[in-house]
């Protein structure tokens, strides 16, 4: 008789599975004017999350900007030292301010330099310009080479 007790118990107890509360029984255990002050801070909570998130964005774009920048430098550096290896690369003498002149028989560096000297130059003098323009050691040159005659 008791276990029949029990059983009837549990079934109409609150522990069973099968007994759902009414609407209308039903009452919150949480009090309306702090769940009106908790909305608030929901919503301040919501905001800070939202500037949080706005500034890792702008963190984000700060971060890119900055790296654009430095390839930006890194892009100017690498162009000016090209530049300034293709400046450094040039040869000394200007091309326009030189004459070429092409080796006949029978020509030789003296014949050359008292052609072309200019007036007031010694003939010594301008056959080792010719020399140092040309890279010559010596005074053999061959019918066919082309000489370059500096001017100044």
């Amino acid at each position: 008789m008791f276990v029949l007790l029990w059983i009837q118990f549990i079934r109409t107890s609150v522990w069973s599975d099968n007994i759902m509360l009414r609407y209308s029984t039903y009452q919150s255990i949480y009090d309306r004017k702090a769940d009106s002050r908790n909305e608030g801070a929901l919503r301040k909570g919501a905001a800070r999350l939202n500037e949080a998130f706005a500034n890792s964005i702008s963190n984000i774009f700060a971060r890119m900007t900055l790296f654009k920048l430095l390839v930006f430098i890194l892009f100017v550096v690498i162009a000016w030292a090209g530049m300034a290896s293709a400046v450094a690369s040039s040869p000394d003498h200007d091309v326009a301010e030189s004459e070429s002149v092409v080796v006949k028989r029978g020509d030789s560096l003296w014949k050359i330099a008292a052609a072309h000297k200019p007036g007031n130059m010694d003939t010594r003098v301008y056959v080792t310009a010719i020399q140092r323009a040309n890279g010559l050691a010596g005074s053999n040159i061959q019918p066919g080479d082309i000489l370059v005659l500096p001017t100044k």
